[in-house]
């Protein structure tokens, strides 16, 4: 049986600024890295045998904060970075309403088949996961693993393990910053533990 864990990076400066990030960086704000570090005590006594992150900044730090005392590694996979949402990335959606409106509106009504000017469309991003997933799963077969990605990347790996196609409105929902998600696959399917869980953040809702 292997068991995946998933999480989504700690918030960061555009999260609380509402702006697309997508495969660009945004530092990690001082809650974010809080929150990552209660994640860390939460997952000390979990018996991981490998932490798998996207390799973008704030994953990859959110990884290194979570590893903690953990003897293991950290493996970069290109493939769970977040959708790439081209000239979009670093805008607010009023902004990006005010500027592209009819674009924006195209992609909104059909995001599977639209792509972000000089980035992805969803069933690229979609695909480009479910296939990092697949490998991931066969190599690291009867083991432990931890996921550490985004939300959209969280939202694609949840629609395979559902077995449900995703939804075109996929961005308006998705998993919270440093929550925590279990998944067991074995040769019968998979089987969903938990998702979702933010208990070891409890209080944290207040800091600033």
């Amino acid at each position: 049986m292997t068991r995946i864990y998933l999480t989504r990076h700690g918030e960061t400066e555009w999260n609380r600024q509402k702006r697309f990030q997508g495969s660009k960086n945004s530092e990690l704000t001082e809650k974010g890295i809080l929150a990552a570090e209660l994640l860390a005590s939460r997952v000390e006594e979990i018996d991981l045998d490998c932490i798998i992150s996207s390799p973008l900044k704030r994953a990859y730090q959110t990884a290194e904060i979570v590893r903690g005392n953990k003897g293991i590694d950290i493996v970069k996979c290109d493939g769970f970075k977040e959708i790439n949402l081209g000239d979009f990335e670093g805008m607010r959606w009023d902004e990006i309403e005010d500027l592209h409106g009819d674009v924006l509106n195209k992609i909104t009504d059909d995001p599977f088949d639209n792509r972000y000017p000089n980035g992805e469309n969803l069933m690229e991003f979609y695909n480009r996961v479910e296939n990092s997933l697949r490998e991931i799963i066969e190599k690291f077969r009867d083991k432990s693993v931890l996921i550490v990605a985004h939300g959209g990347t969280i939202n694609c790996i949840l629609s395979y393990f559902r077995g449900v196609k995703i939804n075109k409105n996929w961005m308006g929902h998705v998993a919270e910053n440093c929550s925590l998600s279990c998944f067991e696959v074995n040769k019968a399917g998979v089987r969903e533990i938990f998702f979702n869980d933010t208990e070891h953040l409890r209080g944290i809702t207040a800091y600033n």
